[in-house]
């Protein structure tokens, strides 16, 4: 890093615990090294990754895996030679911002970026420039930033399918049925579906009903992954709108016998003119149904192909996405250096969905991704000895509670994405990875201990302080420079 905070090289090297059978962790290690890339403007990377055979279960995915360790390693560092340079981090950040759209040298495509937004965001609602540095010994303030994907571009099956397909259906009753094989897993996809599917038609979401999951009727879908729903279902129903509002305005047409250019369609009523009273929806779909029945039309979602506009886009092996969301976080703590438990405070929170679509659903993603960022930061560890789990229940291996959740902040940030639906990208997994170093780095602004295994717990303060104690680092006069864990 030079003296004004840029980023002049970075050497990865990561080493994933792969379990004694074959699993989707070397998915994983891919992105690990290539989520190195897209959230900041790097030129120069080496990574090395290396997914070992070990007497432990398979590892699989779990929420923004891949870049959720990496990205706490990174960030961490950022803090350190921030520190080092005597630069705040909020600068160090904004001398490596990418501009979008672009093509990182991993072959990713970045087309929105709502990371500056981000950060001023969660600057300005933290009041960080007035308090950080300023709070008593033992409170705290650290920040930090991550990314995640928007789906991944290559295909899970070579055979030219699309990446998402959605069927809708009408009948004469005037009711919609929409069709999808996405997992609707607790993350409101089927909301956000129907939501589209209503906001092409201009009509109320009581007319359509969704089917999901039930492989008997519903056309094949990919999975719920790599938080692809949204972006690449969500495409997939749009056209899907589209094209059944295509066949409903030439009905309509053929009704008030005009061109299909010329009818309006105003969700509940369609019409030639500003002077025609035209044709309500019903009388419109009696008039679609009339020679046909019940009709079924299709929307696909593909995203583009590997060469594109003259260039071969590989998106860094794993294909990478069309999409990305942006993180930043601050987080607020209280050490107790007597009993070495650490509070968190407070935590805000600004995530770049691109669009949000349910601005609800999101707050209630971001939300999530933090609390779950709690759990693997200070409690939740599967832990070994001798092969043997240690944490094997949710006794052992303690989830926060509600007890546990800070209040959390969210600001929601909408870059527009070119390629989402409505210009929307994920929101479900971007704000997690930012946690962990965001807390750490508080900690060590608290205490002047910098903490690189994780989860922080008690017992790993409490020996860190006692060694600091012991080896004689801790100043009379109070002073939190020293110190390292």
């Amino acid at each position: 890093m030079r003296k004004d905070g840029r980023i002049t090289g970075v050497e990865c090297e990561c080493i994933q615990r792969g379990g004694a059978h074959s699993g989707y962790g070397i998915v994983t290690i891919l992105y690990a090294g290539s989520m190195l890339y897209a959230i900041y403007d790097l030129d120069n990377v080496k990574y090395i990754g290396k997914r070992v055979l070990t007497n432990t279960p398979p590892c699989g995915a779990f929420r923004g895996h891949g870049t959720v360790d990496v990205r706490f390693a990174f960030e961490s560092l950022l803090d350190d030679m921030a520190r080092a340079l005597r630069l705040d981090p909020f600068a160090v950040r904004r001398a490596n911002f990418l501009r979008a759209p672009t093509f990182t040298p991993n072959d990713l495509m970045v087309n929105s970026y709502g990371l500056p937004e981000c950060l001023d965001w969660v600057e300005r609602e933290s009041g960080w420039k007035a308090r950080k540095g300023k709070l008593p010994r033992g409170k705290g303030l650290g920040m930090a930033c991550s990314h995640y994907i928007s789906g991944a571009s290559k295909p899970v099956n070579w055979t030219g399918e699309p990446h998402a397909t959605v069927k809708l259906k009408l009948d004469f009753d005037g009711s919609i049925v929409l069709l999808t094989g996405a997992a609707e897993i607790g993350q409101g996809s089927s909301t956000v579906l129907v939501q589209s599917v209503a906001e092409v038609l201009g009509l109320d979401l009581s007319r359509i009903r969704i089917i999901s999951g039930d492989s008997e009727v519903v056309p094949k879908d990919n999975g719920s992954y790599s938080s692809r729903v949204t972006f690449m279902v969500g495409n997939a129903a749009i056209e899907a709108a589209q094209n059944l509002k295509a066949v409903l305005i030439a009905a309509a047409a053929r009704k008030l016998e005009a061109k299909p250019s010329e009818i309006e369609c105003l969700g509940e009523l369609y019409r030639a003119g500003a002077q025609d009273k035209g044709l309500t929806f019903n009388e419109v779909v009696t008039e679609a149904l009339k020679d046909t029945g019940t009709i079924t039309v299709t929307g696909n979602y593909s995203t583009i192909p590997e060469s594109h506009g003259g260039k071969k886009y590989r998106g860094a092996a794993i294909g990478g996405t069309m999409g990305y969301s942006y993180s930043a976080q601050v987080v607020e703590v209280t050490v107790d250096e007597e009993t070495g438990v650490v509070t968190v405070d407070k935590v805000w929170v600004a995530h770049d969905c691109g669009k949000a679509l349910n601005r609800l659903t999101v707050e209630g993603q971001v939300q999530g991704s933090v609390w779950m960022g709690m759990g693997q930061a200070m409690s939740e560890e599967a832990a070994y000895h001798d092969g043997l789990m240690l944490t094997a229940n949710m006794l052992d291996y303690r989830v926060p509670t509600i007890q546990d959740s800070p209040p959390i902040e969210v600001g929601i940030i909408e870059s527009i994405d070119p390629h989402g639906p409505f210009g929307a990208k994920e929101a479900g997994e971007g704000s997690l990875a930012a946690f962990l170093p965001a807390l750490t780095n508080a900690i060590a602004d608290a205490t002047g201990l910098r903490f690189n295994d994780l989860p922080v717990t008690p017992d790993r303060v409490f020996a860190a302080v006692e060694k600091r104690v012991r080896d004689g680092k801790l100043n009379g006069d109070g002073d939190r420079s020293g110190g390292i864990s």
